[in-house]
């Protein structure tokens, strides 16, 4: 009977012995087939991310630095027209008269009355800006000839600023306008001719400066 046990128990380790040598060759194999899969797949979603991203940013258009800084432009100079002033002149409309101008810049190259725009007109060619004041000598109108806004497009400026609240065209002139606030108002001015004119020069209006009670002149809105 011993010898009989022992030659049973000696089959039943050699069988569980084979059964788990088996079952570790299958999840060896298991484990092998998803791996390659795995790994191979993961590189091919990299390097196609990739490639997309950059067929993105070559695809770019060159001008887009150029359009983003015109579309700022633009804002800043809407920034501006809402406290009465037109970018890079310290002088605004509605606070200030034609006095603190002359304090500092000294005396105007030209000086003309406008009866049509209801004022007196004072031009700083140097500074390429022009004062129209009333004969309170209040500031009503800021101008500015500055050059480097005219590479605005007429496109550009409805793009960014929408449907003009004004909107005539006056001798060789096309002229726009926006309301900046309750008290201020955009002009710009483009050459009426051509498809996509450029701006010529733009000002900011306190059309309530404009207004002579005294001789029930109501002034001019744009």
């Amino acid at each position: 009977m011993t010898t009989q046990f022992k030659k049973m128990l000696a089959s039943l380790t050699a069988l569980a012995l084979l059964s788990a040598s088996f079952a570790g060759c299958t999840h060896s194999q298991a484990t092998g087939s998803q791996n390659p899969v795995s790994t191979g797949s993961t590189p091919a979603s990299s390097v196609s991310a990739d490639s997309t991203v950059t067929s993105d940013v070559s695809s770019a258009p060159q001008d887009s630095s150029q359009v983003d800084e015109q579309t700022a432009l633009l804002q800043d100079i809407q920034k501006a027209a809402k406290e009465g002033k037109v970018i890079d002149i310290p002088f605004s409309v509605n606070t200030n008269v034609i006095e603190d101008v002359q304090e500092k810049w000294g005396k105007e190259d030209k000086s003309e009355y406008i009866a049509s725009a209801k004022g007196i007109y004072n031009t700083y060619s140097k500074h390429n800006a022009v004062f129209a004041f009333n004969k309170g000598e209040q500031i009503f109108e800021v101008r500015t000839l500055d050059g480097k806004w005219k590479e605005l497009t007429l496109s550009k400026v409805k793009a960014v600023l929408g449907k003009p609240d004004y909107d005539v065209t006056s001798g060789k002139d096309h002229i726009i306008g926006y309301v900046a606030s309750k008290d201020y108002k955009i002009l710009m001015v483009f050459p009426k001719d051509g498809d996509d004119p450029k701006l010529d020069h733009y000002s900011v209006l306190y059309p309530q400066g404009t207004i002579n009670s005294m001789a029930g002149d109501p002034g001019r809105q744009w």
